[in-house]
């Protein structure tokens, strides 16, 4: 098999090299972790060149355990966004870069929310609200603490963009993960004047934007030099990690739903148009021509089952063994209910005070019956967010599911049970590096939008089952109602 497309997936802890060869088939991967530094409370960095250097690493043992340096067509990039990476005048890096959950811009959070009106926010940018990760917030922040380094930047970069230029020698953002700084207006495909006005960001510290598909151009010397290439490889602009999953699960269109149980919970569905009148979630330019994402989530899905688990079921226990035990007590439910907002309340309603609960515990109530409630917990943030879509007219009788969450039959049963629905799992539950693989033949004209389903394969299908959904009904309406109680959901009034 020869090498034709070769993927970075930049993710949060760690880096996924792949090469595909011409019928977008997977040849192999190669995997870096990324070792942050923790400097101070809420500062997470890392070094620029890191990231670059373990591209290069990846992607050279890659091509020495499978060859195709010679066949290879062209290099795209996926992953996170809103890493942010200052470069000066002369393309050199200025210091770490400022990862995304990095939280040091929630000291701008209060002038800025007084200057700039949520609506003002959703209609432009399509962010349900300001939050300390985003770049918007960042930026004033450096501007007023560490001056020096703000005033030498000549462009700040996201990490995606930042990879792209070490390949390219090229400055370019991308609309997709731009989507998430806060200052780029979605509709206009442009820099939101107003919104970079009221943060102090200057316009020109940005770089020029282009769409997904752009073919930014060849690989620089360095790059080939580094990576052993010859002339014409071709580097695509890539997109949104978000984006790619739904592309590689064949979710090209709002007819088709995904659902991604890993540390948070993300539902995703292309959209043909942004109607912010319709209901207020988190909305992105797509990296699809044309297309937006609807893009509802919230903080704590996986990450809670883990946090559980290590801290208070038996060490060693793995996910497995979790399941197991819950089914072998054969009960419809687990007798207890978990708010899951240990994080707070992103959607349907942001809510940030709101706070994780474990609802009706006795006696009689096990380790296990938490690990349980958890699950339905999630489960019932999916069917909340599910039915946020409906409210915008954004419906599916099947869902697919992604991410860790989707290797576990149980927690398949469970949501199937909670949300009335079929949940669909596919043959690869990691979509992102093959929807960027798909996004970049479509760029290089290999593929048309219409083909990318054709490459998705399914693994199974959980149906619902009528006892199981009818306990879930009686028990939904409970999880709503205390969410109501509490003031967590006011809606709910």
């Amino acid at each position: 098999m020869e090498a034709k497309i070769l993927v970075f997936d930049l993710g949060t802890t760690a880096l996924k090299a792949v090469l595909y060869d011409a019928s977008i088939w997977p040849i192999g991967e190669a995997r870096r972790e990324w070792v942050y530094a923790y400097p101070r409370k809420g500062f997470i960095e890392h070094p620029p060149q890191e990231y670059w250097r373990k591209c290069l690493s990846a992607a050279n043992e890659l091509f020495d355990r499978f060859g195709g340096r010679e066949s290879l067509e062209g290099v795209s990039v996926t992953g996170q966004s809103e890493t942010l990476i200052a470069l000066d005048r002369d393309g050199r890096e200025l210091g770490s870069a400022i990862v995304w959950l990095d939280t040091r811009g929630e000291s701008e959070l209060p002038e800025l929310s007084k200057a700039l009106p949520t609506d003002a926010l959703y209609e432009a940018t399509g962010n349900t609200g300001l939050d300390p990760v985003m770049p918007l917030l960042k930026l004033p922040w450096m501007r007023k603490n560490e001056p020096e380094r703000y005033a030498a930047a000549e462009k700040f970069l996201l990490i995606k963009e930042y990879i792209v230029c070490k390949l390219t020698g090229q400055i370019v953002a991308e609309h997709s993960a731009q989507s998430c700084s806060g200052y780029f207006n979605i509709r206009a495909l442009d820099w939101e004047d107003g919104i970079l006005h009221l943060a102090g960001i200057g316009r020109e510290k940005l770089p020029e934007l282009a769409d997904s598909q752009h073919v930014v151009g060849g690989l620089c010397a360095e790059a080939r030099r580094a990576l052993g290439l010859p002339n014409g490889v071709k580097v695509v602009n890539g997109l949104l990690d978000q984006c790619a999953s739904g592309i590689g699960a064949g979710a090209v269109d709002s007819r088709t739903i995904t659902e991604t149980t890993g540390t948070v919970l993300a539902i995703g569905a292309a959209l043909d148009a942004f109607e912010p009148e319709k209901g207020r979630m988190l909305v992105l330019r797509h990296g699809l021509p044309g297309k937006f994402m609807a893009l509802p989530n919230c903080s704590t899905a996986g990450v809670l089952l883990k946090w559980f688990r290590d801290g208070f079921l038996p060490a060693g226990t793995d996910y497995a063994r979790i399941d197991r035990e819950i089914a072998s007590r054969g009960r419809p439910d687990s007798g207890l209910i978990v708010l899951p907002h240990f994080a707070g309340y992103l959607t349907p309603v942001n809510n940030p005070a709101a706070r994780g609960v474990i609802y009706g515990l006795t006696l009689d109530a096990t380790p296990y019956d938490v690990a349980h409630a958890i699950m339905e917990g999630v489960g019932f943030l999916l069917r909340e967010n599910l039915e946020l879509l409906e409210s915008a007219g954004i419906s599916s009788e099947t869902i697919i599911s992604l991410g860790g969450g989707a290797n576990s039959a149980l927690w398949l049963q469970i949501k199937a049970n909670i949300c009335n629905r079929t949940m669909r799992t596919l043959r690869e539950s990691e979509s992102t590096a093959l929807g960027c693989a798909l996004n970049c033949a479509l760029a290089l004209g290999k593929i048309a939008v219409s083909d990318m389903p054709k490459y998705v394969e399914e693994r199974g299908e959980t149906p619902p089952d009528a006892e199981g959904a009818a306990v879930y009904e009686r028990k939904y309406r409970l999880y709503r109602d205390l969410n109501r109680r509490l003031g967590f959901n006011p809606a709910e009034e």
